[in-house]
């Protein structure tokens, strides 16, 4: 077989079936562990579950200032009329506690479709675009387990959002960027190169690899590729997003 790394495949026959708790201790320290025992086992439930809880948790918890922060955007879009502004303002204030409750369905409901839109994309590039032969259910299963590497940066970013009292909070290359840099392209693109985004792409293209039997270089390349696309089409939309306050 082209393009296959027959040591893994001998390894991945041979690991363990790891439970929950060794799955997910070892995302962070040794993904590969993880993912041979998904190839063997997959499973995606559970961390799905725990990413859509982790989500509602901390918009909730920071919510006054997602709310703050949208009302700052759209009070610095010189395109909207002061009256309308003012009406904005009073809509926002009076119908707070119903933005709360629709963000929070809207999460249920929307974080699962995503997921699986995801893993879609990626059974498509994995076995169309790159003639690969594997379940779709171990492609979400490896993304599932793969983001939760943001439970960490949940952990970190949260308490800095509540504590400096906005939503300008970066773990990215946009740290580098003036405060009045926020915005703009440049600053789109280089918050993208977020720590947490970083690890989280090479933890998920490991497992692409494992579940795919491709190469490491072949799996890094594909998910880099998919990654740079999803950068560019940020940074052409954001102009757009600025222009109704988002």
């Amino acid at each position: 077989m082209e393009n296959t790394d027959k040591t893994a495949v001998v390894a991945n026959e041979a690991a363990p079936v790891l439970g929950f708790w060794g799955r997910l201790v070892n995302i962070f320290g040794s993904p590969r562990k993880t993912f041979e025992s998904i190839d063997r086992k997959p499973t995606w439930v559970i961390p799905l579950i725990i990413i859509i809880l982790l989500t509602i948790i901390s918009t909730q918890m920071t919510f006054p200032i997602i709310m703050d922060t949208q009302l700052e955007n759209l009070r610095s879009n010189p395109n909207i009329p002061p009256e309308r502004l003012e009406a904005i303002e009073n809509q926002f204030t009076e119908n707070v506690n119903t933005q709360r409750i629709i963000t929070l369905v809207s999460q249920i409901i929307v974080t699962p479709i995503i997921f699986l839109a995801l893993a879609g994309i990626f059974y498509l590039v994995g076995t169309i675009a790159m003639g690969g032969d594997t379940s779709y259910k171990k492609v979400l299963s490896v993304l599932s387990w793969s983001m939760c590497i943001f439970i960490l940066s949940t952990i970190v970013t949260v308490p800095l959002i509540i504590a400096k009292g906005n939503m300008n909070v970066s773990l990215s290359l946009a740290l580098l960027l003036p405060g009045d840099a926020i915005g703009t392209k440049l600053h789109t693109f280089l918050s993208k190169f977020d720590f947490f985004t970083i690890w989280f792409l090479a933890v998920f293209a490991t497992g692409f690899g494992i579940i795919y039997r491709f190469t490491t270089a072949r799996a890094y390349t594909a998910v880099g590729i998919l990654w740079a696309i999803w950068i560019a089409l940020s940074v052409a939309l954001s102009g757009v997003f600025k222009q109704f306050g988002m």
